[in-house]
């Protein structure tokens, strides 16, 4: 009983020119495999539509020791042909067809994508921004420099109840006029105070009866 077919994935075919020279069809995919030690190898095969190249898949295993674990493996083909030789590449396991994919010319495949970009750009006009040059930094915005002065000028509300609860600097002379001003000031109050009080102790005297005298 035949292998059964292993995984494969992210076929491709490209036509383009090739070293030493003339055109080649390279194709390319990804084979898993059982362990570290085996390769996969594709080899032409008839197809009955001369238009579709064939390959067939095969697992070789090379020489030496190798790790028993599930690992993805690369696939290539490549083979000079004329221009437009293939359209399609078919890979079979034994008999069994497992993949079928197209053959990409090169130049086809470059000017269809640059058709397509440019499509989508001219789609896409005028919508976005314009991209700023590397290297400069954006022109600072006037309006948002006269705020941030206007913030640093602007006192906070702590320094300005500091301020005001400090009151007005003084120099040392205008303090020491301030002081005769104050020492002044109190003797005048005293001054007052002791008027005052000989006022009312005048009255006193004035209106309390005098006490009458003892008979010896």
């Amino acid at each position: 009983m035949a292998d059964p077919a292993p995984k494969t994935r992210n076929w491709r075919a490209l036509e383009n020119a090739h070293k030493p020279k003339g055109l080649h069809v390279l194709v390319f995919g990804q084979v898993e495999v059982s362990a570290t030690n085996k390769e996969p190898v594709l080899t032409e095969t008839p197809e009955r539509n001369p238009k579709n190249l064939g390959l067939n898949l095969t697992v070789r295993t090379s020489s030496g020791a190798g790790a028993q674990m599930m690992v993805w493996k690369p696939a290539h083909f490549h083979k000079v042909v004329k221009a437009n030789q293939y359209e399609n590449v078919i890979v079979r396991w034994n008999v069994d067809q497992i993949a079928n994919f197209p053959i990409h010319d090169d130049r086809e495949y470059a000017g269809k994508a640059a058709a397509a970009m440019k499509a989508l750009n001219e789609q896409h006009a005028g919508k976005g921004t314009a991209a700023k040059p590397y290297g400069k930094k954006p022109a600072a915005k006037k309006p948002a420099a006269k705020k941030a002065a206007a913030k640093k000028a602007a006192p906070t509300k702590k320094s300005a109840a500091k301020k005001k609860a400090a009151g007005p600097v003084k120099s040392k002379k205008a303090k020491k006029a301030m002081k005769k001003v104050a020492k002044k000031a109190a003797k005048k109050k005293t001054a007052k105070k002791s008027a005052f009080k000989k006022m009312m102790g005048r009255l006193v005297k004035k209106f309390t009866p005098a006490k009458k005298k003892k008979r010896r």
